[in-house]
């Protein structure tokens, strides 16, 4: 399978921070899932070309939405990030802790066969 390659920012005229997010491609019911468990977010398709567009729409409207409404620091709390101010101000829960508290993660490691990818994105400060 080809790497994907992410673009991952969002037009906004915010000051921005690169962090690394993780991502995990999987077929489920022959439909190419592309998922993001650190931001509980997925896009899909009938190939990864289609499913990293869909990722790529729902990140984007995920982040617009959140920043509209002030609540991005929020949700990523409530998702387990760690919110600091500092030069890094973001820092995505361990993989081991989203295993632990996602069910739908667990499903994926114990029954897919996936493919993980660690892919830069831009999140607004």
């Amino acid at each position: 399978m080809t790497k994907i390659q992410f673009k991952g920012s969002v037009n906004d005229k915010r000051i921005e921070h690169q962090i690394k997010l993780s991502l995990f491609s999987f077929i489920d019911d022959g439909v190419r899932i592309i998922y993001s468990p650190a931001l509980d977010l997925s896009g899909y398709g009938k190939t990864i070309a289609e499913a990293k567009v869909s990722f790529e729409l729902t990140l984007e409207e995920f982040v617009r939405y959140t920043t509209n409404k002030n609540s991005l620091q929020k949700e990523l709390k409530r998702l387990g990030w760690q919110i600091k101010k500092k030069s890094k101000p973001y820092s995505a829960p361990e993989l081991s802790s989203m295993l632990q508290n996602n069910d739908y993660l667990a499903s994926i490691f114990e029954t897919k066969d996936f493919k993980k990818y660690n892919e830069t994105v831009a999140l607004p400060l």
